[in-house]
């Protein structure tokens, strides 16, 4: 373990040097101790490796910032654990937003149309719609879902997304416009 743990620091210092094989070594170790962690944690391999990725680029964007060197696996193990708590909200919201358009959609079709025809016509505007939030980002997905179905002001918006209220506005805007031309 003794060994392990030197050779985890030499590492470090390697990286923070800035010699990419170092850098390289650093990262396939990472993986390597955190795969099975972040895996058992999803149960999905696809969102373990994304959420990976975005572990490791976290930790080298953040390398400058550790200040002890010694607590070098708590901290990657905090940057993993952040990275699997935001990949599940926006999963959640997601979702919720997805069901919350569909019902909205679905109420407003339902009032006075009563064709076969109108309702296979809904049926299909509700699968575009569904294929359009999947490919937008998430960040457009979880400012729909806040403003639409949440109905919270760009205020609060702002602060459950880590932004300005002017971005998120802006992201509102950005998100409907595109939704609006696909759909037309």
């Amino acid at each position: 373990m003794r060994d392990d743990n030197n050779s985890i620091q030499d590492l470090l210092s390697q990286a923070r040097a800035g010699r990419r094989a170092g850098m390289e070594r650093l990262a396939a170790a990472v993986r390597e101790q955190l795969y099975p962690f972040i895996l058992r944690t999803t149960w999905d391999h696809d969102l373990t490796e994304d959420v990976l990725q975005e572990t490791l680029l976290a930790m080298i964007r953040q390398l400058g910032s550790l200040r002890q060197t010694a607590k070098f696996w708590p901290w990657v193990y905090r940057i993993a654990w952040s990275k699997i708590q935001d990949n599940l909200r926006s999963a959640r919201l997601n979702s919720a937003a997805k069901a919350s358009l569909r019902c909205n959609l679905s109420r407003e079709g339902n009032a006075g149309h009563g064709s076969i025809l109108e309702a296979s016509i809904h049926a299909e505007t509700l699968q575009r719609l569904s294929a359009l939030l999947d490919g937008m980002s998430r960040q457009y997905r979880d400012v729909l879902h806040l403003r639409c179905h949440e109905q919270l002001p760009y205020a609060e918006i702002a602060s459950l997304t880590r932004t300005t209220p002017q971005m998120a506005r802006a992201r509102f805007h950005r998100a409907t416009q595109s939704l609006k031309a696909q759909l037309l």
